[in-house]
């Protein structure tokens, strides 16, 4: 496991994503008049602008696990278990029927159920299912530094204990064997005693299986058991795979013989680059048969140009540009305005800690009083009302407030750490800051160090966002900190100053989100620890690496919440190298013909299914 921007996607198309799958289909308006794609029986769904899908391989790479990719992939290929929306496992949408836990907690049994089939006829077993865990486990072995590839490596990379047989992740768990015995009956062995829950939600619900006789004969290797793959096939076909997926934007080859094998709702039918991307029903699929035939995911070049193609009614599902949404613009003619649920994320703001940051800052930053004074000066409602205009949620943790969840109810922890810059300077006057012409100065290890710094943010980032970081920054000022926020040019250069190696170029970064997909389990071990995903900032505390081992240890439910909050309790007042943003939740555009997509948008998966969609009179 390291360090990569697997999910680390820009704020505002995370929340975006969310929203634009996560319809509602209200009946309290007076009736409109059908729209076109209603009477076609479509459904045309809107992506954000420069948004488009550039995978769909079962095994999304660490660069292309993002929403849409996602919600595509979801749509082909069922989960070996389904994760619902409270993050508790559904067997009746899952492949598998059970999980046998046995071996101290070391090993784990599924037993599919023997109704899913393929397109082509074939059931779907255990065979494909080893054969998608050899691949992924195998692809860990070739994650690149930062910048991270478009496909090698895995998006699960880490999460339970996931990677290349016989290693262990810097959590100290690792997957010793996987075999299958029969056709209905996979088995994963780790090498020490892990919790079930975090086991089931972390390591074998991510695994979307692919029909593993189909993927060898096209990657043109003999067609054989996927235990027996030796390590010159697994190379061929990750290969192969990595070649469907393209850096620049636009998936490769979408319509290989490959993608018409599939065990999902939907299937791939036809796209024009930037343009849209259609899916059609599969009439084959063994759970709930779509009742719309035919999903359009269509592009748009610009947010105006999206908000024009709401307001002439092309549009079953769209989101109002941040211009309209700024000036209040919601009243749609054909639609109604609904509010959507936050995907089930964690934002922040990277703090730099590391003795090489400009200035010393970085010294300062290590100092837990100057991290709860930065965070006691971040007003979460100003943000939520200038970046989503009132629609969000504050969060002062590592998991998002809503939903509640089988596993934990966040709600449950206390703000520690809410606005209060007052208290926040008081708090650093105690720590021994003094202030000088208006900024907080103290030496640390011999050096004279100011609270003073750059805050870095994406280049052309929308001017809410610069509206929040000037706010900010007078809310700082009143604690004496001093904060400068700098665009960058490009986002080359903006992705180039990220990350340890080049500590000796940023202080604070702008653009942080981190999302518990495929790592369902909201644990922080593939966050913080010292390798951690988040951990952009050389973060270390080996109480915390404690407190986070003991999440996904075995134990009773009782144990497991007892775990979760200690971890929680303390992480959230330690601010790990980071600084708690709240959740926003930006409504959306729905057109009262749609129903059924609010009941059916999972925001644990972050995807929706519209398998479960009607169309029909409001």
């Amino acid at each position: 496991m390291g360090r990569t921007r697997r999910r680390t996607a820009s704020l505002l198309t995370v929340l975006m994503l969310g929203a634009v799958l996560a319809g509602c289909g209200s009946r309290t308006s007076p009736p409109q008049p059908m729209p076109g794609w209603a009477v076609r029986g479509q459904a045309v769904i809107a992506l954000p602008p420069y948004i488009t899908l550039n995978a769909f391989v079962p095994l999304l790479g660490i660069a292309s696990y993002f929403p849409t990719n996602v919600q595509t992939t979801l749509l082909m290929y069922k989960p070996l278990l389904f994760v619902t929306a409270s993050d508790s496992i559904d067997f009746g949408r899952s492949l598998a029927q059970s999980v046998r836990v046995s071996n101290d907690s070391r090993t784990f049994t599924v037993t599919l159920n023997p109704k899913w089939t393929w397109t082509n006829g074939r059931p779907v077993t255990a065979n494909d299912v080893a054969f998608t865990a050899v691949l992924a486990a195998a692809s860990c072995a070739h994650r690149p530094a930062y910048p991270p590839s478009i496909y090698y490596g895995y998006a699960g990379c880490g999460s339970g204990g996931l990677g290349p047989l016989g290693t262990l992740t810097p959590d100290g768990i690792g997957w010793v064997s996987i075999s299958a015995p029969n056709a209905a009956t996979f088995r994963v062995t780790v090498n020490g005693p892990v919790s079930a829950s975090w086991f089931e939600r972390n390591a074998l619900a991510p695994l979307l299986p692919m029909p593993a006789a189909v993927w060898e004969k096209a990657a043109g290797i003999p067609v054989t058991p996927a235990t027996s793959l030796t390590p010159a096939e697994i190379a061929v076909l990750l290969s192969y795979m990595g070649s469907f997926n393209n850096p620049n934007g636009v998936m490769d080859k979408p319509t290989a013989p490959p993608f018409s094998v599939v065990d999902g709702p939907y299937l791939f039918k036809t796209m024009v680059p930037h343009d849209y991307w259609e899916f059609t029903a599969n009439p084959n699929y063994d759970g709930h048969l779509p009742a719309i035939k035919t999903l359009i995911f269509q592009s748009f070049n610009s947010s105006a140009a999206e908000q024009s193609a709401l307001e002439m009614g092309q549009l079953s599902i769209g989101y109002l540009s941040p211009t309209a949404l700024a000036r209040h613009q919601t009243n749609i003619s054909g639609y109604r305005l609904r509010s959507t649920r936050p995907p089930f994320c964690t934002f922040y703001l990277s703090l730099n800690l590391s003795p090489l940051a400009p200035s010393g800052i970085g010294l300062a930053f290590q100092d837990l009083a100057v991290r709860q004074a930065l965070q006691l000066g971040l007003n979460q409602a100003a943000y939520i009302q200038i970046l989503g205009d009132g629609y969000g949620v504050q969060q002062y943790g590592p998991i998002p407030p809503t939903p509640v969840l089988s596993v934990y109810n966040p709600k449950r922890m206390p703000p520690p750490l809410a606005y209060d810059p007052a208290k926040g300077k008081s708090l650093l006057l105690a720590d021994g800051w003094a202030e000088n012409n208006g900024v907080m100065t103290k030496t640390i290890d011999g050096k004279p160090v100011s609270l003073s710094f750059r805050l870095f943010l994406p280049p052309f980032s929308p001017s809410p966002v610069v509206k929040f970081l000037n706010v900010l920054s007078q809310d700082w000022a009143k604690e004496g900190i001093k904060a400068t926020p700098f665009e960058a040019a490009t986002m080359s250069s903006f992705n180039d100053q990220l990350g340890p190696a080049t500590a000796a170029t940023w202080a604070t970064w702008y653009d942080g989100g981190w999302c518990y997909q495929p790592d369902f389990y909201p644990t922080g071990g593939a966050l913080f620890s010292p390798t951690g995903f988040i951990n952009i900032g050389d973060f270390q505390d080996p109480t915390l690496e404690r407190l986070i081992a003991a999440t996904y240890a075995p134990g009773t439910p009782a144990e497991a919440r007892s775990a979760m909050t200690a971890y929680l309790a303390y992480t959230a007042r330690i601010l790990p190298g980071l600084l708690w943003l709240p959740d926003l939740n930006p409504p959306l555009e729905v057109s009262p013909w749609l129903h059924g997509s609010i009941a059916n948008y999972n925001q644990i998966e972050t995807a929706n299914f519209p398998n479960y969609w009607t169309i029909g009179p409001p």
